[in-house]
């Protein structure tokens, strides 16, 4: 036979599901069904040998008498005394009993109204056996004991006929009948120590089986997420709790492991900003410096008298003029992202019916044409819906979008913006789109990111400060949009804002 070697970890994947209070439940009910079970099959067991120990067939096995034996001779002359009292063949069924006693040299001897009924062969009767042992009394029951052997009168009354029965065993002794009496007693009292010492063998295997189930179904569960819970403490957020199950643990050790988890990606969103925060601060080092640089150097010129001309004084100030202008709109858009991030802009929105925002579209369109720019509007929407909406802000929203497609433009061809409206079930989708540059793909997803550029398409400093994108996605999400870019058909950039219809109150 192969041995299999047991894996303490192989347990059934349904009962690890098994809630705590089902398991202790089961542990219980385990433990009484094993007590039950076996102190059946221990008094299953004492009923057993106490029956092969009391048959009649066993009655005369014993070589001295004891209190034992004469309930089992009871029981033989009360089989005998049934006997007689059947109406066909009493005598077959006196030698089915009989026979197995007389095997062991038991004599017995039944006499009916004074004549002999049964007898079993021999030259002596067990009447005359009982005489010669000085039983003389015939008239009384009695039992007779020697040490010349044991002898039984009795008597039974059937169907008006009175019968004598005498049993005669020649090998019986008698011991001291103290000691007799207090071999039963030990005999007893060994039996029931016995008996007790199964059940508490029982209930200790018991206790033990539930210490077991315990130890591997919930103490071990424990320990794992007590572990985990000290690997989170020390910092280790990458310590997975290896515990999976449908149960009261198996929700706190997913509670854990969902806590490890939200832990590392704050700590990741927190590095990040940190991250951000100083590639802001450098960035904002970086596009101040530009125009301050050429303010300072034009400024020198003038006091130096190098714009010795008013042509030249008039372009120096022109473009004196020129950098402070984007000074100011860079830190105003730094200011704006500022109190977006801490919560101090608020929004003065009100119902605006697309069609209003079509009368912006073209105003604007006639803007953009200044800047030799074609422009193209399109109304897809079916309805003519109702937004709800800071005009000022979402005006910026798009002023904001369309000057990037501006300044970065493909200087190979003319430009062309196109806006776009669409209108779905439950939300407006703004698109415009342009012939520009475009962006690189991996660089799509961070063109919102405060302060960033991608490098390839869109990296003069000059052309604008990083901060646009940044406000125009954080005021979009204010309305409870959202705003993402891909490139077009054309070449360029397409920008999507997606703002959710006005709902009418019952």
């Amino acid at each position: 036979m192969t041995n299999k070697k047991i894996n303490k970890d192989s347990i059934p994947e349904r009962t690890k599901s098994f809630k705590i209070s089902t398991r202790i439940t089961f542990s219980s009910i385990l433990a009484i069904v094993i007590s039950i079970a076996v102190i059946a099959v221990l008094s299953s067991t004492f009923v057993s040998i106490a029956r092969k120990s009391y048959i009649p067939a066993n009655a005369s096995k014993s070589d001295y008498y004891s209190i034992i034996n004469q309930v089992q001779w009871n029981s033989t002359i009360s089989q005998l005394a049934e006997c007689i009292e059947l109406e066909e063949n009493p005598l077959e069924e006196i030698k089915t009993v009989t026979a197995p006693l007389e095997q062991n040299k038991t004599l017995i001897y039944i006499e009916k109204d004074g004549e002999t009924f049964y007898r079993t062969e021999g030259e002596l009767t067990a009447l005359d056996e009982a005489r010669r042992i000085n039983v003389t009394d015939t008239e009384q029951n009695s039992y007779y004991f020697s040490d010349a052997g044991i002898a039984i009168v009795t008597h039974v009354e059937s169907n008006g006929a009175e019968y004598l029965i005498v049993i005669f065993n020649p090998e019986y002794s008698v011991p001291n009948a103290v000691p007799s009496h207090y071999g039963i007693e030990r005999s007893l009292t060994a039996r029931a120590l016995f008996t007790l010492l199964a059940i508490v063998l029982v209930f200790i295997i018991a206790i033990v089986v539930i210490s077991l189930i315990t130890s591997k179904t919930i103490v071990n569960p424990i320990n794992k997420i007590a572990k985990g819970a000290n690997e989170i403490a020390k910092g280790n957020l990458d310590y997975e709790i290896q515990y999976k199950s449908k149960n009261e643990l198996g929700e706190l050790a997913e509670s854990f492991d969902d806590m490890r988890k939200r832990l590392k990606r704050a700590q990741i969103d927190k590095n990040e900003a940190a991250q951000q925060q100083k590639e802001m601060i450098a960035g904002i080092a970086h596009d101040l410096r530009t125009p301050l640089t050429s303010v300072k150097g034009y400024v020198e010129g003038l006091r130096d008298g190098i714009a010795d001309t008013p042509e030249k004084q008039e372009r120096y100030l022109e473009t004196i003029y020129d950098s402070t202008c984007s000074m100011d709109i860079m830190l105003n858009d730094l200011l704006t992202v500022s109190k977006l991030v801490l919560g101090k802009i608020e929004l003065h929105c009100e119902k605006v019916l697309l069609s209003d925002f079509n009368e912006f579209a073209i105003q604007l369109g006639k803007e953009i044409e200044y800047d030799d720019f074609d422009f193209e509007f399109i109304d897809n929407s079916k309805t003519n819906p109702t937004l709800f909406l800071d005009t000022d802000r979402f005006s910026r929203v798009i002023d904001n979008v369309i000057s990037n497609s501006v300044k970065y433009r493909n200087p190979n061809e003319k430009g062309k913006i196109i806006l776009s409206v669409s209108e779905y079930e439950r939300n407006i989708i703004f698109e415009i789109a342009d012939n520009g540059m475009g962006v690189e793909p991996e660089s799509l997803p961070r063109i919102f990111d405060t302060l960033y550029r991608a490098d390839k398409a869109r990296s003069n400093v000059s052309d604008g400060s990083g901060l646009g994108l940044s406000v125009c996605k954080q005021l979009v999400e204010l309305h409870g949009g959202m705003i993402w870019a891909q490139n077009n058909s054309m070449g360029g950039l397409s920008i999507f804002i997606s703002l959710p219809k006005y709902e009418k109150e019952d």
